[in-house]
């Protein structure tokens, strides 16, 4: 496949995993804590990859380079805790809204930390996408009324959405030379051993179903599909975009989301507003 096609459509396959694990995530709450569904989640990831990193032989990390995969791995736990525990007040379509906030985040981050100056096309650009993933939403019937109740999950899910701009810039600083395999095994095995004592006593395990076949068949398709596929494709393509660009994709994941709960006909209606949505990315992501 030609590479400036190729691009392209895996930054569209890694919107749609990441927007699946909105809708998926809600669906395990009934059998599992935040805490549990997450330590679960990140222990199964490193399970699948164990043996693959394991024939690599390259499993070999210095001191610094644990401590900077502690940090990556902390603030991305830190994000999917919170996407489960505001699932429990929001809706996965509430989220969406919330999530484009991303880029902007990113945004302002990147200035902080890295010194990355993002241009006014750049910036006006931003705004746009943010205010096309706000009309995809409002489309459907009630959800004005309830974007303007703020709650206790959105609280939440926002300091997530900030632990997971920082995760993207860390990722984009520190693992740029790693492999795919390398970062995303560390990453979750490093998650799991942080989650696993917080499980151990806080993660209400006498009311997790274990013997729920349809707990667990949602659970493995968040590991292989929504943190396997998407873990890997952000390392691959964290090395070829900006972390602004490749957080400006978010805009899409309302659309995504409303094609997953609501069906194609909403998903139709919401058509104008996906082609600004891609306005906005040409904005973001053309050369100065």
């Amino acid at each position: 496949m030609n590479h400036a096609l190729a691009q392209p459509i895996l930054l569209l396959v890694w919107v749609g995993l990441l927007s699946s694990s909105f809708v998926v995530s809600g669906k395990v709450l009934p059998y599992a804590s935040p805490i549990a569904a997450t330590c679960l989640r990140f222990i199964l990831t490193s399970l699948c990859l164990a043996p693959l990193v394991w024939r690599s032989n390259n499993v070999k990390l210095t001191t610094k380079q644990i401590g900077q995969y502690v940090l990556i791995s902390g603030f991305l736990v830190l994000f999917f805790v919170g996407l489960f525990e505001s699932l429990k007040t929001i809706t996965a379509e509430k989220t969406a809204v919330i999530y484009t906030l991303l880029p902007l985040i990113s945004v302002f981050l990147s200035f902080i930390f890295m010194g990355i100056k993002t241009r006014i096309s750049q910036l006006l650009g931003f705004l746009i996408g943010t205010a096309s993933a706000l009309w995809m939403l409002i489309n459907g019937q009630n959800t004005l009324q309830a974007l303007s109740h703020w709650q206790y999950g959105d609280a939440v899910f926002l300091v997530a959405c900030f632990c997971l701009a920082i995760h993207v810039l860390l990722v984009k600083k520190w693992m740029t030379k790693q492999s795919a395999l390398t970062s995303t095994f560390y990453i979750a095995l490093l998650g799991s051993l942080l989650l696993l004592p917080i499980m151990l006593f806080y993660g209400d395990l006498t009311h997790l179903v274990w013997q729920s076949h349809t707990f667990w068949i949602w659970l493995i398709y968040l590991t292989l599909f929504t943190t396997l596929g998407t873990f890997f494709l952000q390392q691959h393509l964290l090395k070829k975009v900006s972390p602004n660009a490749f957080l400006a994709m978010t805009y899409l994941v309302p659309a995504f989301v409303l094609f997953f709960q609501a069906g194609l006909s909403q998903f139709l209606l919401s058509i104008p507003a996906v082609l600004v949505a891609f306005f906005a990315l040409y904005l973001i992501t053309r050369a100065p």
